[in-house]
């Protein structure tokens, strides 16, 4: 249950994201909405997330940054749009500087995040739509499918725990 899937999709502007994790829907879903939990998992090794400050609500924000091994620093920014608590959650990401100033020489992307019950298991669907194919492409160069499934590696790891 350790296999990460990226499906793009027909579009070009569209990247499926697939996961199955042994734990209930309830801790898969703590780990992706409590900025405690989210910081042990969402940047990979050996770089660390820090959140400066988040409200998961629809209309909050999760400001935070990527700090690497010599003390660089990317700062992030996810909008969220809507929650249906357990179940999904949509939000705009990108990145911003220290004062969550949007980046746009950088590309923006919608996530829609489903997490499915499958026998107290839980099917964890992300779909990334992004404004045109070239912005998803540079993400994919930045590493964003190494680094996220670093991520979710680091995620299973604690959900065994």
């Amino acid at each position: 249950m350790d296999k990460t899937t990226f499906t793009p999709g027909e579009d070009g502007k569209t990247l499926v994201v697939e996961r199955a994790f042994n734990a209930p829907v309830s801790i898969v879903w703590n780990y992706w909405t409590k900025a405690e939990l989210l910081d042990q998992w969402w940047a990979p090794s050996p770089w660390k997330a820090v959140t400066k400050s988040m409200d998961f609500s629809e209309g909050g924000r999760w400001h935070y940054y990527m700090e690497g091994p010599e003390g660089e620093r990317h700062y992030c920014l996810v909008d969220y749009k809507t929650i249906d608590p357990e179940k999904s959650f949509t939000a705009l990401d990108g990145f911003c500087d220290e004062e969550a100033n949007r980046n746009y020489e950088l590309p923006t992307n919608d996530w829609h995040n489903q997490f499915i019950d499958k026998d107290g298991h839980t099917h964890l669907i992300v779909t990334l739509t992004f404004e045109t194919p070239e912005d998803l492409q540079k993400i994919v160069e930045m590493g964003f499918k190494e680094g996220f499934t670093q991520g979710l590696d680091q995620l299973e790891t604690l959900l065994t725990k």
